[in-house]
């Protein structure tokens, strides 16, 4: 393949890392006299009525994130058309990707961790209250750059590759990208999505941020059933950490949306208030959401010798007032058992 000297107005320099669906180049632009990255999108293999619904997608989704003006998401400049490439140009940014850090096995500390975790939440309530679901959080799509901060990228590039009207395509899209261990219970069974899918891939990047390990892992079938069905193991059980965390971890990666955080936003607040040693729920949200009815039911099974029946209540409300003790109950029960 011939080497790429310019894209529309923009003298390439070199090769900054390969995408999904193409390169990601190191870039002039003259214009503005200004180091840029630009992302491209092979369209080739596409057949024309297929290109063409990319294509405009393509535009109106860029154009989106183009107006977000946020400090913690990567800025999108420009996007065009050229031969058989489709291409975004962005804000260069001077850093590392976060899957670099993992990769390298380097570990943050707890307050590195919830800085970081919210300013990625904070770039995604932006996006969100813009009407914009990002669809691919994941390691790879987040820059810290050389300050250490975070910086969302890639936004509506998940979109692109899922075209509109086939849920089960959809999925695929999503799967051939090689990311399911971030998607949600809903994403991996190509069920239509809200900003609460992206709280749940937040939730697994917190969650690998906190112990290293991802918190769903397996082949495909085995992957996708531990997503929409079991609990993983907790993060207090693997690191020291405070148990108030484990709930947060519990909310974000709940198997039904609703019982997420209904927000990044929520979801930001709860890790603030952990960080002030408060309890992670908001007071206001405690009263106003059937509290009763929680402590109706954890009184009923909270000195139950079954641990099957306290792991009930967890099932019931993973992020509620007594998931620490239950938890704690239950694996002295199952300890007694064995």
């Amino acid at each position: 393949m011939e080497e790429l000297k310019s894209l529309g107005r923009y003298q390439i320099r070199g090769i900054l890392g390969k995408g999904a669906m193409g390169l990601v180049y190191d870039a002039h632009d003259p214009k503005l006299d200004r180091r840029v990255a630009i992302k491209t999108i092979l369209t080739r293999t596409l057949d024309e009525a297929t290109a063409k619904q990319y294509s405009m997608r393509f535009k109106r989704e860029v154009r989106a994130v183009a107006r977000l003006n946020h400090p913690h998401i990567v800025q999108v400049y420009d996007f065009g058309n050229e031969a058989d490439l489709a291409y975004i140009v962005m804000e260069y940014i001077q850093g590392r990707e976060l899957k670099d850090y993992f990769d390298a096995k380097e570990r943050f500390d707890l307050k590195t961790i919830l800085r970081l975790m919210g300013e990625l939440l904070g770039a995604l309530d932006a996006a969100h209250e813009a009407g914009i679901i990002h669809r691919d959080v994941k390691p790879a799509n987040v820059m810290l750059d050389a300050a250490r901060h975070a910086k969302l990228t890639d936004f509506g590039v998940a979109r692109f590759t899922e075209p509109d009207g086939d849920q089960v395509e959809a999925t695929r899209a999503g799967t051939i990208l090689g990311t399911p261990s971030y998607m949600s219970p809903e994403q991996i069974q190509g069920q239509p999505l809200d900003r609460r899918t992206d709280i749940f891939s937040a939730g697994v990047l917190f969650y690998q941020l906190l112990t290293g390990q991802k918190p769903f892992e397996g082949t495909q079938w085995a992957l996708a059933k531990k997503i929409i069905q079991d609990d993983p193991v907790w993060p207090s059980a693997m690191v020291e950490i405070p148990a108030d965390i484990d709930r947060v971890v519990a909310r974000a990666l709940a198997k039904q949306a609703e019982q997420r955080y209904p927000s990044a936003r929520g979801f930001a607040e709860a890790l603030q208030r952990i960080e002030k040693g408060q309890p992670p729920e908001d007071p206001n949200e405690v009263r106003s959401a059937g509290s009763e009815a929680e402590t109706e039911f954890w009184n009923g099974v909270k000195d139950s010798d079954d641990p099957e029946e306290i792991a009930l209540y967890i099932e019931q409300f993973p992020a509620g007032a007594f998931v620490a003790q239950a938890r704690k109950r239950v694996a002295e029960l199952r300890a007694k058992k064995r």
